[in-house]
């Protein structure tokens, strides 16, 4: 994981303009850099070979790879040319997605181009051009209800099948790998070629401003330390609620010690490493939410959400007021997205950096999070023309993806919108090796709703998880179980 993470981090820095070479050492006990330390991490910088180099070389003669991807609002207002730039503009996302796609296109003497649809019509056309046995499509990127709906249609590819695709690679989400397999099938993914995967991203923000009057602590080292845990953050958050007009009515006037919508806050069984559903090597589902860690879980956050007017929290309908109400200086922390700062942060006065939402104790090893459902999961269609064909340049795609859009998107959205200290590269490299990626998540249905338990507890202001579980438990496991079996038939 260090090895990984020295990696990325050369990677940005190679980006950022503000950062030199020379500065990848590490500091010691005076702050200063070892020269020797520097040399070593220079080393892996100029000679850690590109994973482009390992994969076959073929020359396709001038053959067109195809992506079809989501034109939906919420995306196409954040990623116009997410899947391919037909031409540089001087913006660094649009000509990284331009330099991917050309140096992709002269290594294997392709042309790569891409479509994009609503997220219904995705569905439709797929389904009906495998079933017709003509798919134009080597690789769709489609939200991820639309992409359950493929994938327990029978119409996409299993991963495992393409022999240049290894899911495995770093450049793949290994949550979804994991989470995803069941009976040595995989038909959704997730990656960097759809870059909104780090936009959607849920994320912690703070305030340094107000920091600075509640805070004796630096949250960067609480987090390095792994004691930025849910207790933590009970504790930080208690006494940082101001009734700004006096009139004893908390409402959106006010400065508290934390925002959030309810989505957001539902993010806490995430962070907390608390399992919904598994699968057997049988195929046997299992509702794993029911534990007495979740039950600790629910009341935490109800404290959290209600106890003392350290919180504002609201619907899933006010997330944007609450963010903009973060960006005018109303609140100590604020649960949201990373794509948040690019919408409502540019103009912020107060200073504000990032963090991953904390975890259950001190005791689990890693931070995690999620991203949003509307993100997107990618698919290969079941009849693509040429298997070796896609699996190979959809590789290569994941792996240039990997090493210059994601620290492009650093460059671009976190330095220049959002991460106004340098600590901030390392919770930005946190939070993206912590996303996770559920079974129960991708292929829940209105029969299945155990994704929702902390969402939908909190909501009604209710501890009462057995109760949540007793009547909706049996339902979902027979909806999980239905789709698990097919892929054992």
């Amino acid at each position: 994981m260090q090895t990984k993470r020295t990696v990325s981090m050369l990677l940005i820095s190679a980006l950022l303009a503000t950062v030199s070479c020379g500065s990848t050492g590490t500091a010691n006990s005076e702050g200063t850099t070892s020269s020797s330390e520097a040399t070593t991490e220079t080393t892996v910088e100029t000679t850690a070979p590109d994973p482009l180099s390992s994969l076959r070389k073929e020359d396709f003669g001038g053959r067109t790879y195809t992506m079809l991807g989501i034109n939906d609002t919420s995306m196409s207002a954040l990623a116009p040319n997410e899947l391919n730039a037909t031409d540089l503009n001087g913006d660094i996302i649009n000509d990284t997605i331009y330099n991917r796609n050309r140096k992709i296109e002269d290594i294997y003497n392709i042309k790569i181009t891409a479509e994009t649809k609503p997220n219904g019509d995705i569905v439709s056309l797929v389904k009906s051009s495998v079933l017709a046995g003509d798919c134009p499509y080597d690789l769709v990127w489609v939200a991820m209800s639309g992409g359950s709906t493929l994938a327990t249609s029978g119409v996409l590819a299993n991963f495992y099948d393409f022999k240049d695709i290894d899911l495995t690679a770093e450049w793949w989400n290994q949550r979804a790998t994991e989470q995803l397999t069941v009976n040595g099938q995989c038909y959704l993914q997730l990656n960097y070629i759809p870059y909104t995967g780090m936009l959607f991203t849920h994320c912690m923000f703070y305030n340094h401003n107000v920091a600075e009057k509640y805070l004796t602590e630096s949250m960067y080292d609480l987090v390095r330390n792994g004691k930025w845990t849910i207790d933590k953050f009970l504790e930080v958050t208690e006494n940082a609620t101001q009734d700004i007009n006096g009139d004893s009515v908390y409402d959106e006037n006010d400065n508290y010690g934390f925002m959030a919508s309810f989505g957001s806050v539902g993010i806490f069984t995430y962070s907390c490493d608390q399992d919904m559903v598994s699968v057997s090597k049988d195929g046997e589902v299992k509702i794993e939410i029911y534990t007495e860690k979740m039950q600790d879980i629910v009341e935490k956050v109800n404290k959290l959400c209600y106890e003392g007017n350290r919180s504002y929290v609201k619907g899933v309908a006010k997330e944007a007021d609450i963010a903009k109400m973060f960006a005018n200086g109303q609140s100590l922390f604020y649960a949201g997205f990373l794509s948040d700062a690019l919408l409502y942060f540019r103009d912020m006065k107060d200073d504000y950096g990032l963090l991953p939402f904390p975890k259950y104790d001190e005791n689990q090893e890693h931070y995690y999070t999620s991203v949003s459902g509307g993100t997107g999961m990618l698919g290969i269609p079941l009849t693509v023309a040429d298997p070796d064909f896609t699996g190979l340049i959809t590789e290569a795609l994941a792996i240039e993806s990997y090493n210059s859009v994601r620290p492009a998107i650093y460059e671009t959205v976190m330095e220049d919108k959002l991460l106004r200290d340098d600590d901030s590269v390392e919770m930005y490299e946190t939070l993206l090796d912590g996303i996770r990626v559920e079974f129960a998540v991708v292929y829940h249905s209105s029969n299945s709703d155990i994704p929702f338990t902390l969402w939908n507890l909190t909501e009604k202001k209710s501890t009462d998880l057995a109760s949540y579980i007793n009547s909706r438990g049996p339902r979902a496991l027979k909806a999980y179980q239905k789709i698990v079996d097919a892929w054992y038939e």
